[in-house]
């Protein structure tokens, strides 16, 4: 049984030697609009929520009332809510599913637990030790899974949450719900669409942390210290997407300034906005810190767009107009770097498991041949390799903007001497 609108509750703790079980349903008689009593609060923590897929919908309303269940706030006292944009674990990136899962959270709080006031992430209301909500999502390979699973297109999507206290400094309930990937649009919001870098920061890593954590954890001090700056991040990324580009810029210089600011949010979308405004020399220098930052985490992962079937890059120059640009800066800091790199190819699943490995080699070899030429004396500090569709990171195999990222060329610093030099062509 599915919890709908109607007045519910129920909850979430995992019981030792085996899966949670089937939701139990306790109905409240009476106005839906308060907290449930303790007694009834104190039941339906002992009673856990489905493992099975369930409607979008459905599902948000039974996370929603669970984490407030577990948590057992005091009714009485008005508190703020603060629900930080969701995330993909995987592309850690804002989707059309992301930013439904955050409305639909908001309005299941606004009818069910009205001494919880939502407010957007700003510095007014973190000023007032909000409760936070922190959402993630990731597809896995069946209804009650936990890890995730990429071997092909995603039949259901795991979506977890906690609520934390900034009060005290700690998570105060948490609970997962698997979707039906029917409901889980994982097309890009424009931000995150334009974007040409994909990294895993620290911000992002602080992010997940306390997405992930349990009751009784410590908040991780790197997120808390870093909500400022993401306040300003969101700014500039609503800035950015609707269309004042000037604003955003502004708000992204400010963001770089602050605590936790040299992230890739912030350099992305310093770079967008300086190519936006022609403003070409600053864009590429914001691209380079992100090659420097990728290149400093162990991993750099660029959105080449290719021809399809082909190791050419696309031929409209609103979409590869910019390579030039990008493989100047990769070869530049790189070289700069002394460092060595593994140059990775991949593809999306489509097509068989053969054709995707070579067709990914051969693209890692002209990309590789690219920052030669820039470089030469990455000549023999590279080499390349084709992963085919082994490690998508959206892995919906629709080819398209969703998915772009599983498209994408990586270069990954290595020790020089466990790269296979002998085998590495001169010119590609």
């Amino acid at each position: 049984m599915l919890i709908n609108d109607s007045c519910a509750t129920t909850a979430v703790p995992n019981r030792p030697g085996r899966l949670l079980a089937v939701v139990t349903v306790t109905a409240l008689l009476g106005a839906c609009s308060t907290l449930p009593s303790s007694q009834n609060a104190e039941r339906s923590a002992m009673e856990p929520l489905s493992t099975e897929a369930q409607p979008f919908d459905a599902a948000m309303a039974n996370l929603t009332t669970a984490l407030f269940a577990r948590a057992q706030l005091d009714p009485s006292e008005q508190r703020v809510l603060v629900v930080d944009p969701p995330v993909d674990l995987k592309t850690v990136r804002h989707a059309a599913v992301t930013q439904e899962v955050e409305r639909r959270i908001v309005d299941v709080v606004g009818r069910r637990f009205p001494y919880m006031q939502a407010s957007p992430m700003a510095d007014a209301s973190l000023e007032r030790q909000p409760v936070m909500l922190l959402s993630c999502m990731t597809p896995v390979a069946a209804p009650g899974a936990m890890p995730s699973y990429m071997d092909e297109p995603a039949k259901v999507y795991r979506i977890w949450a906690s609520l934390s206290d900034t009060r005290t400094g700690k998570v105060i309930s948490s609970e997962t719900v698997w979707v039906r990937a029917e409901d889980v649009n994982v097309t890009p919001t424009k931000f995150f669409e334009d974007s040409p870098v994909w990294v895993m920061d620290h911000s992002m890593r602080a992010y997940l942390k306390v997405c992930g954590g349990k009751p009784g954890d410590t908040m991780d001090p790197a997120y808390l210290n870093g909500m400022s700056t993401s306040v300003v991040v969101n700014q500039a990324i609503a800035a950015y997407e609707g269309g004042n580009y000037p604003e955003a810029l502004a708000y992204y210089k400010q963001a770089s300034l602050l605590p936790g600011g040299d992230q890739m949010r912030v350099w992305n979308g310093a770079y967008l906005t300086n190519v936006a405004l022609g403003r070409q020399q600053a864009a590429e220098e914001a691209f380079g810190r992100m090659v420097d930052s990728g290149l400093a985490q162990g991993k750099l992962a660029v959105k080449f767009v290719f021809r399809p079937g082909s190791v050419q890059f696309w031929s409209d120059r609103a979409v590869s107009g910019q390579y030039p640009a990008w493989l100047r800066q990769i070869a530049q800091r790189s070289a700069a770097r002394k460092a060595c790199l593994l140059v990775v190819g991949h593809t999306s699943p489509t097509g068989t498991r053969a054709a995707n490995e070579v067709l990914s080699e051969r693209r890692a070899n002209f990309v590789r041949g690219q920052i030669v030429e820039r470089a030469p004396v990455l000549r023999v500090r590279t080499e390349a390799r084709g992963r085919g569709s082994s490690e998508p990171l959206v892995g919906t195999g629709k080819d398209n903007a969703s998915d772009v990222l599983d498209r994408r060329v990586e270069f990954e610093p290595r020790a020089c001497n466990t790269l296979r030099v002998d085998r590495m062509p001169g010119r590609v």
